[in-house]
């Protein structure tokens, strides 16, 4: 697997990649193409075999802050390390961008996604009950999860 910094010509994959990994309110076309050039973002791809198997954004909200805006791997590539990977190189960014937290939004329903941020050290720190626009297994519903970077081991 490669990790590299996205270039546009890799919107295409990124918006099927973001069809398959979010059956429901996957971001169009349009906003994919405005987060991942978004300035002082880091978009970030992951390569298996010449194939974007996944990628990931995180966008600066302050000086202090930055949020992830997605990530996501295609289907058929889960269980590989890939989400995990992504996720380790967007907190290495942002700790040399001296970002001391991270905050991000994830369905209250996605489990698998809440297990996921759990396992890198996010913690839940609010509720938001109208988030989505679309609805997810009867939810539009969202935890708010934040990680400290500043003096942050890792495992």
């Amino acid at each position: 697997m490669n990790l590299r910094k996205y270039v546009p010509q890799d919107l295409d994959a990124i918006v099927e990649i973001e069809k398959k990994a979010f059956p429901v309110g996957p971001y169009s076309r349009r906003m994919l193409k405005r987060v991942l050039k978004e300035g002082g973002s880091i978009s970030v791809v992951a390569e298996v075999d010449s194939v974007i198997a996944g990628y990931a954004v995180l966008l600066p909200l302050n000086e202090d802050e930055a949020d992830i805006e997605t990530i996501a791997v295609l289907p058929e590539f889960h269980g590989k390390g890939i989400s995990d990977r992504l996720m380790e190189y967007l907190e290495e960014e942002a700790r040399k961008r001296s970002f001391s937290e991270i905050i991000l939004e994830v369905r209250e329903k996605n489990l698998r996604a809440i297990s996921f941020y759990r396992r890198h050290g996010y913690e839940v720190i609010s509720y938001i009950p109208e988030f989505y626009h679309e609805y997810y297994e009867g939810s539009r519903g969202a935890f708010r999860m934040s990680k400290a970077l500043n003096g942050a081991t890792d495992d």
